[in-house]
């Protein structure tokens, strides 16, 4: 029995060592290899483990714990990928850079509202916040501040805004556009000095941030002056909104109100 034991404890310890390894690689960009790439260890739940950072020439090596886990790549103005690592060694990563809007610098807030949409989100009450944005004459922004429920370098909350009508068949899909770093920012407090600047990642949390500091998202869904006009005219054809969250089976659901009917007729009329 005594040995058994001995063995199971030389098993496992070797399994372990088994799962440490040495990794290395490369990080390049459009314009070749990027220096100071934060590379993070991370396991499923984003627990973050050993970090090394690339050289000048976009090289890195260091020791991981264990070689099932996943790298995190991280750079400002670059956009956050993690890569499964499945017992490899050796990493060519490409990194692409963050998306921005020609018209961010010239945007001008025309509405903002505290409870612009109401809904639910996994069963809980959602007065929801939000902007619109003037980008130009035939082009307009609406921005919905996300709290993130994970803490990442950057964030990955509402990749899309889909509109249902009233019977749930898709109206229109809005792509998020810009890119912002997550922002430590409460909506309520935030100024439009402060969504500005995380454009291009002043404000930003490097490398994340502690576990008691809550982070808000800022996505940026652009939609046509001519859409706006037609929900106004047509409000069953703005019979709901879908955000997609970072779990693509996640939903935060915003019902629109005559009240959010009549504050989009008063923007599209400044």
């Amino acid at each position: 029995m005594r040995h058994q034991i001995l063995f199971l404890i030389l098993l496992c310890t070797a399994h372990a060592w088994a799962q440490q390894q040495n990794v290395s690689g490369i990080v390049k960009g459009p314009d070749g290899g990027i220096a100071n790439v934060s590379v993070r260890e991370i396991d499923s739940n984003r627990r973050f483990f050993n970090h090394t950072r690339t050289d000048g020439n976009g090289l890195f090596s260091f020791h991981v714990r264990d070689a099932q886990h996943s790298l995190q790549f991280y750079a400002p103005g670059y956009r956050t990928i993690s890569h499964k690592m499945l017992g490899e060694k050796k990493f060519n990563v490409t990194m692409e850079k963050c998306r921005t809007s020609p018209y961010v610098a010239t945007a001008k807030v025309i509405l903002r509202s505290d409870r612009l949409f109401n809904g639910h989100y996994l069963g809980n009450v959602v007065n929801q916040p939000a902007w619109i944005e003037k980008m130009c004459d035939t082009l307009y922004s609406i921005i919905l501040p996300i709290q993130m429920e994970r803490l990442v370098d950057e964030y990955p909350a509402g990749r899309q805004l889909i509109i249902l009508d009233e019977y749930g068949r898709q109206v229109t899909q809005c792509e998020n556009v810009i890119d912002v770093y997550p922002l430590s920012e409460d909506p309520d407090k935030l100024d439009t000095y402060c969504v500005s600047q995380s454009y291009t990642g002043t404000d930003r949390i490097p490398g994340g941030a502690d576990d008691e500091t809550k982070l808000y998202a800022y996505p940026h869904f652009q939609i046509s002056r001519a859409q706006l006009e037609q929900f106004c005219e047509k409000p069953e054809l703005l019979g709901r909104l879908a955000v997609d969250t970072y779990r693509a089976n996640n939903y935060w659901n915003f019902f629109p109100t005559p009240k959010t009917i009549g504050l989009i007729k008063k923007a599209l009329a400044k």
